[in-house]
Formats: C-alpha cells, sequence, structure tokens
C-alpha cells in the first residue's frame, strides 16, 4: 500500500479548457443576483453585485457565499481528519489486545493503514481548501463529529469507487436509462448534485452537448473528479461494506478516467437549487439520486428547475424517492409526479425501475434501488415559489444579533468550547461582538474568529 497519496499525472491537461473561459462565463450568472461574470484574478466577479467568486484549485466556486462555504468545509475536513486519526489509534489498540488470532491482527493494521492512507490523500486534495488560520485557534476549534463516517465529506466516498474503478457496468446501466431521453447535440445541459461526476461525462460523451454543466457542493468528489479529468490518477483505500474475504477488507484502488472527454465539460462547486445559471438558460437538467436529498420541498425543487430550462427544454430524473423530510413531504411516486405536472410540465415518460446501487465487487451486501424515472416536458413557467434563506440572518450579516434557539443549545451539548462560545449568545451579541471577545481572550485575529464561527453556526449538516 502507497505510503503517500498517488496524484501522479499521466498526461499534461488539454490547453484549452481553462476553469473559466470565456464561453463558459457566458453560460453562467451570479447565483445571488444573476448579474454577469467577467473574469478575475483567481475566480471571477460579479459585474452587478461585485461580489467575488474564487477558484477552489481548479473549480469555479459559484455558491452564495463562498467564504463560509470554504470555511465550513474546512472545518469538515478538520473534523475528519482528526476523527481518523483517533479511529486509526484505537484499531491499533484494539489489534494489541490479547488473545487474537495472528490473521486477525493483521487485519486490524491493514484497516488502520488504509485509514491512514485515506487520511493523506484526502487531506491533500483538501489543500486547495486552505486552512490560514491562527495555530491557536484551530486547536482550539471543537470536533464536530466523533464518527469520521458520518462527516459531510465523505458523503459520496464510495461513489467515487462505482464513477471511477469497478462500476462501468452500474453506469452503463444509469446511462442506459437516460440516454434514450436526452436528444442527441442540445446546447446545454445541467447535472444537479452530480457528485463525482461520471454520469454526466458519459452523457457529455453520448448525447454530444455543446456544454455540460455539472453541480455539485461537496468539495471531495468534485476535487478527485477534476483531477482524473485532467489526465491524472489518484489512489483511495475503499473499504467494502461486509468484505468477502481478507483481501478485501482494504483495498487500494487507482482511479483513472478511461477516456479522453470532448470539449465543452465543467465542473461548478455550485448549489443545485440556487444555481449559477440564468433562468431559460438550459435545454435539459437531469437530477440522478438528487431529489430525495434535496433539502426542500419538492414543489421548490420542481419549479428551481423549470426556470432553468428554456422554453420546451427536458427535465430527465432517475432515483429513489427516500426523502429526507417531515411527514408530509416523503412523497409518493404518484405525489410527485402530479406534483411535477402541475409545476409547468408535461410527462413524457414514467416508470419505475430496479437499478444496483453502488455495487462494489468486494462486498457482501447488494443494494437495489427501486427508481423513480421519468421525462418531462417544460411547457409552462412555473408559479414562483419561495425559498427558504440559505443562511440565518445572524450569519449572513455578522452584525446582526444570534438568537438562542434549540438547535444552537444542542450544539453546545457537544464540546466545552461550543458551550463556552454560546455561553455569550445572549440574543443581542452579533458574530462580530463573539469574535471580538473570543479574540481578545485568546490573542488571535478576531476576523479568523468571526471566519470560524460563521462555519461553526453554518456549517453542513454531517
Amino acid at each position: 500500500m502507497s505510503s503517500a497519496p498517488d496524484l501522479t499525472s499521466r498526461a499534461p491537461p488539454p490547453s484549452d479548457r481553462g476553469p473559466l473561459s470565456a464561453s463558459l462565463l457566458d453560460a453562467l450568472c451570479c447565483p445571488r443576483c444573476a448579474g454577469r461574470l467577467r473574469a478575475a484574478a483567481d475566480g471571477c466577479l460579479c459585474q452587478a453585485c461585485g461580489r467575488l467568486f474564487p477558484l477552489v484549485g481548479s473549480l469555479p466556486c459559484l455558491v452564495d457565499d463562498p467564504e463560509l462555504w470554504r470555511t465550513a468545509w474546512q472545518g469538515q475536513l478538520r473534523s475528519y481528519a482528526r476523527a481518523i486519526e483517533r479511529r486509526v489509534a484505537r484499531i491499533h489498540e484494539e489489534a494489541e489486545a490479547p488473545g487474537l488470532i495472528a490473521r486477525t491482527r493483521q487485519r486490524l493494521h491493514r484497516v488502520a493503514a488504509g485509514f491512514s492512507e485515506q487520511r493523506r490523500t484526502i487531506l491533500s486534495l483538501g489543500e486547495v481548501l486552505g486552512g490560514g488560520s491562527d495555530p491557536a485557534l484551530a486547536a482550539a476549534i471543537p470536533d464536530q463529529l466523533e464518527d469520521p463516517g458520518e462527516v459531510a465529506i465523505l458523503r459520496c466516498y464510495d461513489n467515487i469507487f462505482r464513477d471511477w474503478a469497478w462500476g462501468q457496468r452500474e453506469c452503463d446501466l444509469t446511462m442506459s436509462l437516460i440516454g434514450p431521453l436526452i436528444p442527441r447535440g442540445l446546447d446545454r445541459i445541467a447535472f444537479l448534485g452530480a457528485g463525482s461526476g461520471r454520469l454526466a461525462v458519459d452523457a457529455h460523451q453520448d448525447r454530444t452537448p455543446g456544454r455540460t454543466l455539472a453541480l455539485d457542493v461537496n468539495p471531495l468528489p468534485l476535487l478527485v473528479a477534476a483531477r482524473l479529468l485532467a489526465h491524472h490518477t489518484v489512489t483511495l483505500p475503499e473499504f467494502p461494506c461486509d468484505p468477502i474475504s481478507e483481501d478485501d477488507v482494504v483495498l487500494s484502488r487507482t482511479l483513472v478516467c478511461p477516456f479522453p472527454v470532448r470539449d465543452g465539460f465543467s465542473l461548478l462547486v455550485a448549489d443545485g437549487l440556487r444555481p449559477p445559471l440564468p433562468a431559460g438558460s438550459v435545454d435539459a437538467v437531469v437530477t440522478a439520486w438528487f431529489i430525495d436529498v434535496a433539502r426542500t420541498d419538492l414543489r421548490q425543487t420542481a419549479a428551481a428547475i423549470n426556470r432553468l430550462l428554456r422554453p420546451g427544454g427536458i427535465w430527465v430524473n432517475v432515483g429513489p424517492l427516500r426523502f429526507q423530510a417531515v411527514l408530509s413531504r416523503a412523497y409518493t411516486s404518484e405525489e410527485v409526479l402530479e406534483i411535477v405536472a402541475g409545476g409547468g410540465f408535461d410527462l413524457t415518460t414514467q416508470r419505475r425501475e430496479h437499478v444496483p446501487y453502488v455495487d462494489s465487487p468486494a462486498g457482501g451486501v447488494r443494494r437495489t434501488d427501486a427508481v423513480l424515472l421519468f421525462c418531462a416536458r417544460k411547457t409552462a413557467e412555473a408559479r414562483p415559489v419561495e425559498l427558504p434563506e440559505e443562511l440565518a440572518p445572524w450569519i449572513a450579516d455578522p452584525l446582526a444579533p444570534i438568537p438562542v434557539t434549540p438547535e444552537l443549545v444542542m450544539l453546545g451539548r457537544r464540546t466545552m468550547f461550543v458551550t463556552r462560545v454560546l455561553a455569550m449568545i445572549d440574543g443581542t451579541r452579533s458574530i462580530v461582538d463573539v469574535a471580538r471577545e473570543i479574540g481578545r481572550a485568546w490573542g488571535v485575529d478576531p476576523a479568523q474568529v468571526q471566519r470560524q464561527l460563521r462555519g461553526l453556526l453554518g456549517s453542513p449538516p454531517g
């Protein structure tokens, strides 16, 4: 097993695929005000509101608040790294327990080595997120999680192997479902919640659109895909669920894109429900395993997709309906189809399929998803549906007072650090006020504390 991250290059990336080419900027807009974007140093700038959207490595970061996004994911990365350290230490300790047979002891040490390799590679990929915190402040920021398996940055980890290691059959099957529904040679296609991007890449290759835009907010799968599409390889350990033999407990996988990708494909750090795409600018929107995890009501999701599409544009969906929501929003397939039809769409295809999902050849567990496949053509403009504010007002505006909420009380129970921070929240102090007091007490820059507080209070769920 490799002792250092394998991020080697196989060939120089093509010279005509800059992350922010003029043609790509023409296809984008500001996610906050829909203003036009122009190239700027290390990113792009909205010509209307003046907000700067930076690059994260080679990825344009086009979320509402890039600084908050970066800070929140830095916290996720830090929590992951610390949790993995603890897990490796516990595994080594368990391996030294008396009474174990030698084979068991060897297996435990292999798993620990695999987690250490995973940590090195993920931290190497995550360097583009930046750090920059004062060491005293970084040491004091709490771990958000005890179990690294719960951290948001690993949410699509197994999908990376399906996309770029062993999952050709699964990828081909999904493509066989959506491909016939997408006309060839469209101008623009958008994939919302694209993950590590294989389905979007396959559709770009097979359906030959002029431009394919693959959006997601989770940095890890995007960073892996960006390296692979730039003709590099990435080596990551896979930990199959219920491995079928001792050889399959941990597997070092070399990920590679097996073919050159046509021009016109772009990965974007962007929210699929607040995409940086002008209204009426997209010919097709594809949502694969997306509407079940989208955090808004399906009526809002459908309205957001309708807004993106040109008249006559199509929405292709494939995925399960395991909604993470209150019961009244846990829609059945019949309710989903009624909502779509009532949102300015004409359903042209609708059926159920059973498909394997992340079916690792080394795992002893076989998952099959009952997915709803539909294609809907935009026939009318959907009525506006208000989306909830992405950020609480006291996070969007650091001068606004922070209210005492039950969610913050629960958060405060996790660590002594957070409890100390929350002890300063009395319904009148702002983030700036809290940062100033902590900075003075710890002897660190209040501006850095302010960034970390915004990341802590607005961090993505684990």
